[in-house]
């Protein structure tokens, strides 16, 4: 039996919390309005796009696992991030989507700090690339005068603070964990698994090569998810400048990856509408935009659960 701790409850509760913000702030009929008229055609394409993102992240985390001397086969790497995607995100418990991406393959692999460390490895590409591309799309945009320049100054900011934590996780990577003297029990299990994270960590080194094809992989991913919600936007009859998705899909993930809320429902919703009122977006359409997006990761969970009850 699946038990509901302190965590899952607050999240739930962030995420009623704001919706009931969201929802006493709209108008019911214009809501439904904008939902009668969503194009169902947009929207199947936006769920491919949705889909099409597994098949780059797999593929990502295989270039990342080779360079570990781990060599899974694409299509078992395939079924894992559509598990790990489904169950990682049902789940209560704050049971997330690397921890049961790690656990699924270290079952079949072994080698368990090393896996985790390739996704550590894959997962931080894939927010740098985000940090990235909203940074670069901000300055274009403060440019041309279609963007606030304060959303630069925030990508800029975070950008440097990524790239800052970076250097700190080197300096973590030099220090010698065995020469720390530490009590038994929870802290000690912490530091030995920390040390043999670390350790996996420093036992690669990417080329250039490598490392400018992780790049191009997550941008990618990056760029599939700016044209989920731009289809989105179309599919709500809605058409802001391209640009604006630039600069703003990214900082929308990177928003939705606080572990406050589920699945980022609320938060997402609310962050739309911050992002895009300045277009002159109404409350309506970015709440719509949002709740579309979610019964799109909801229809994609179905074949990971499918895979997952299968492999059990």
């Amino acid at each position: 039996m699946i038990k509901i701790n302190k965590k899952y409850i607050i999240k739930l509760f962030v995420s009623v919390s704001i919706l009931t913000v969201l929802f006493r702030s709209i108008d019911g009929t214009s809501l439904g309005n904008v939902m009668a008229n969503l194009d169902w055609v947009l929207l199947l394409i936006a769920l491919v796009f949705v889909l099409s993102i597994r098949f780059v992240m797999a593929y990502r985390w295989q270039v990342v696992l080779h360079f570990y001397r781990i060599f899974p086969k694409f299509l078992n790497l395939l079924s894992i991030v559509f598990i790990s995607n489904s169950v990682g995100q049902l789940l209560p418990g704050g049971i997330g989507v690397d921890v049961v991406r790690s656990y699924q393959l270290s079952k079949e692999e072994g080698v368990g700090a090393k896996i985790a460390a390739s996704v550590f490895l894959d997962r931080m590409v894939g927010l740098f690339s985000m940090l990235l591309i909203a940074f670069f799309a901000s300055v274009v945009g403060a440019v041309l005068n279609t963007v606030m320049p304060i959303y630069a100054l925030v990508s800029a900011g975070l950008l440097i603070g990524f790239l800052s934590l970076y250097l700190l996780k080197n300096k973590l990577a030099d220090l010698d964990y065995t020469h720390i003297n530490i009590l038994q029990g929870k802290l000690k299990v912490i530091v030995v698994v920390l040390d043999r994270f670390v350790a996996s960590l420093r036992a690669v080194r990417l080329p250039r090569v490598a490392i400018f094809k992780l790049l191009l992989l997550s941008v990618s991913v990056q760029f599939i998810r700016i044209m989920i919600f731009f289809t989105l936007f179309l599919a709500l009859d809605v058409r802001p400048a391209f640009l604006l998705f630039a600069v703003f899909v990214p900082l929308l993930f990177i928003v939705m990856l606080m572990p406050v809320s589920i699945g980022g429902l609320g938060i997402r919703e609310g962050a739309l509408y911050l992002f895009f009122k300045q277009s002159g977006v109404s409350l309506e359409t970015c709440t719509a935009a949002g709740l579309s997006f979610h019964f799109l990761q909801i229809v994609s969970l179905l074949p990971g659960v499918f895979l997952y009850l299968f492999k059990k």
